[in-house]
């Protein structure tokens, strides 16, 4: 039985949710998104059925058959329509209205619906119909490359700086064969597959690049009419850059790993040695997706994940994940947890080792840097000028930042050609905010004008805003209401002449957690925004956080401050991300720790096997497939996945929590998850957090 969603008020047709126990309905939809094709654009059948788990997957019926249907994605904070359709007999009766009013109705606790749209397409015509403004234009994928059209309908939200529209971008390899299909435009089935990788709708989530590799492999095929083609075809492309030591050392440890788990050699063939060049090269770059058709390089590659990180996959399956691998790809706390990464001030006669910060890719002048950098440095004392140096000495970034009257301000903020880029932004911006949390600054100033076009879209994500050539965004330590935390944002804004949205009471827990990101470290506690206390034995919480200290102490200056993933058995404890969680450290041992040690923002709750689990979170690092095996339970365990973690200056002991409890006439029960009221969370946090 079809699960229906009331109430619609739709007699005949009637709109579904599909499931994915609908199959029939499922077919049906495939079968007019077929003939569709040249519209809407390829998508693989298995994300209708993908869709249709998630319930991310709606149809029109009429009399039992499916005459239209809307296919979208959940990524962040946002709803992304990627397929609307409707049968050509079925237009003109407002079932498109009614099927984004759908939309609307079981997600407006998102800030709103996205989509795109090639200009040239009648159907641009109906999306102001159906409420959506135009937000701007972007080129598209087509050989004349048309443009997009980029299209929104809100929903109402304060979103102070539209941060939640900014998606990770992945990056994805090809392997030779698939950027023949692309470049060939050859129609057969096979070569369909490839073809969806280049759809308009996904423009601005997934970036094809190639590896140094693919370039040597195209000049090895014989000589053809088609070579040249190709050969040219090739600029086309972001030719990935990889350190040569790195990989090659990567490259012998996978020719190493085949032949002791698979007992293959792939030294002999020229075609074999290509293939593990490529993952070599895709992993020294930083790039965590390569894409093949070759199903023999899938099979040894998939058991080498563990050693290279790099996820060897068909096109489609790219397409079904998309937005969970640029996650993974974007912010990989694991490459930096247990390292040698170290920040260390700028010495002295150090300019010459600072040209690798030049942004030269966007025109900035060698003499203008250097001229910035010696400025800088002759102001001596008011700028703190820091630089991030990998395990092997190199300068990975560089960050200087001063305090002013009333903000933070930072004139350079640069990451060199590391292979986990977005990682150290993420970390260094991380950094800035609890410098200025720390010295009671509730501005930060970027003032960089060259900054990279990658790391500007990595600052919108993490809630700041383009305003009068500066990068600014809030910081306000402030556990209140919205109309407090409204009042202290709008004063504080003030001083950068910026006027934000103002926030309401009873935000949706969507929207509350956005903001609290934005904002961080704000707390909206009359917000719909859930809290929980999680209980955690102390061996886990000092692998996760430091605490309680172990005879070998973990730095969390680099690697758990952002965000992170923590298992156990699949039994339900009522967990709804997001969330605000308060991590209670529990001990049976006498005198051990008992308290709460800090709190985190619950970003997802995932049930799977723990193999599924460990494959999609592992870039999150500490715990192994095998202790993750260990938590399941009936071959399912649970992941936590959590961000922003910040730890207590005071532990708020277990007897503490209790009298606390008791004046807002709450019952603390520890041994599993517990939901607890936001006022009881709001005065553990400010017990915690201190005078």
């Amino acid at each position: 039985m079809t699960e229906r969603e009331q109430p619609y008020g739709i007699s005949s047709p009637e709109i579904v949710r599909v499931t994915g126990r609908d199959q029939d309905i499922i077919e049906q939809i495939i079968t007019l998104a077929d003939k569709a094709r040249k519209t809407l654009g390829f998508l693989p059948p298995a994300a209708f059925r993908q869709a249709a788990d998630r319930k991310t997957l709606l149809a029109v019926r009429s009399e039992g058959t499916v005459v239209g249907y809307a296919l979208y994605a959940l990524p962040h904070q946002i709803v992304r329509l990627t397929h609307l359709c409707i049968s050509p007999d079925y237009r003109s009766r407002g079932l498109a209205r009614q099927l984004v009013d759908a939309i609307t109705r079981d997600h407006g606790d998102r800030f709103g619906i996205a989509l795109k749209c090639r200009t040239d397409y009648v159907e641009n015509a109906l999306w102001p119909r159906l409420g959506f403004i135009e937000r701007g234009r972007t080129p598209g994928r087509s050989k004349k490359r048309l443009p997009l059209s980029i299209w929104w309908r809100d929903h109402g939200h304060p979103d102070l700086f539209s941060s939640a529209e900014s998606l990770d971008i992945l990056k994805v390899a090809l392997d030779v064969n698939v950027f023949v299909d692309i470049e060939n435009g050859d129609d057969r089935a096979a070569a369909k597959e490839s073809h969806a990788l280049i759809e308009d709708w996904l423009v601005g989530q997934v970036e094809l690049t190639i590896t140094p590799e693919l370039s040597r492999e195209i000049s090895r095929l014989p000589q053809c009419d088609s070579k040249s083609t190709q050969v040219a075809a090739l600029t086309k492309y972001r030719t990935l850059t990889a350190d040569h030591s790195t990989s090659d050392a990567m490259y012998q440890r996978l020719l190493d790993h085949a032949k002791s788990a698979h007992g293959l050699d792939l030294s002999i063939e020229e075609s074999d040695r290509s293939d593990v060049r490529h993952i070599a090269e895709a992993y020294a770059a930083g790039v965590t997706v390569f894409v093949t058709r070759d199903e023999r390089l899938s099979i040894w590659a998939r058991s080498a994940l563990d050693i290279c990180g790099v996820r060897v996959m068909r096109p489609a399956d790219v397409i079904l994940y998309v937005d969970e691998l640029a996650r993974a790809q974007a912010y990989m706390p694991s490459q930096l947890l247990d390292t040698e990464y170290r920040l260390e001030p700028v010495r002295s006669m150090e300019e010459g080792n600072l040209l690798s910060f030049l942004n030269s890719s966007d025109g900035e002048r060698k003499t203008d840097f250097l001229a910035k950098v010696r400025q800088l440095s002759a102001e001596g004392q008011k700028w703190e000028r820091l630089i991030l140096r990998d395990p092997h000495g190199n300068a990975s970034a560089l960050l200087i930042y001063g305090l002013e009257a009333t903000q933070l301000t930072v004139p350079l903020i640069r990451v060199g050609n590391s292979r986990i880029e977005e990682t150290i932004v993420r970390q260094l911006i991380y950094l800035a905010r609890t410098q200025a949390r720390q010295h009671k600054r509730e501005i930060i100033r970027i003032t960089d004008r060259q900054l990279s076009k990658a790391l500007q879209r990595i600052l919108r994500s993490e809630g700041f805003v383009c305003h009068n050539d500066a990068w600014i965004a809030f910081v306000i330590d402030l556990c209140a209401n919205a109309a407090a935390v409204d009042e202290q944002t709008a004063l504080a804004a003030r001083h950068v002449d910026i006027r934000l949205t103002k926030l309401t009471t009873n935000l949706s827990p969507i929207i509350a957690a956005d903001l609290e990101r934005s904002l961080w470290p704000a707390k909206l506690v009359d917000s719909a925004l859930p809290s929980y206390i999680v209980p955690i034995r102390p061996y886990w919480s000092a692998e996760l956080f430091g605490v309680p200290q172990t005879l070998i102490p973990r730095s969390n200056s680099l690697g758990i401050s952002r965000e992170h993933v923590y298992y156990r058995s699949p039994i339900p404890r009522g967990e709804r991300a997001p969330a605000r969680l308060l991590w209670y450290v529990s001990s049976n041992s006498a005198g051990g720790l008992s308290a709460i040690i800090g709190c985190s923002r619950l970003e997802e709750v995932t049930v799977d096997s723990p193999q599924a689990l460990h494959g999609r979170f592992q870039h999150l690092g500490v715990w192994s497939r095998q202790q993750v095996i260990n938590a399941s339970k009936g071959g399912k365990a649970l992941a936590l996945r959590f961000s922003d973690t910040e730890l207590f200056q005071h532990h708020v002991p277990l007897r503490r929590m209790r009298q606390i409890a008791t004046t807002f006439g709450q019952t603390l029960q520890l041994q599993s998850v517990s939901k607890i009221s936001s006022d009881l969370f709001a005065a553990i946090y400010k017990e915690g957090q201190g005078p």
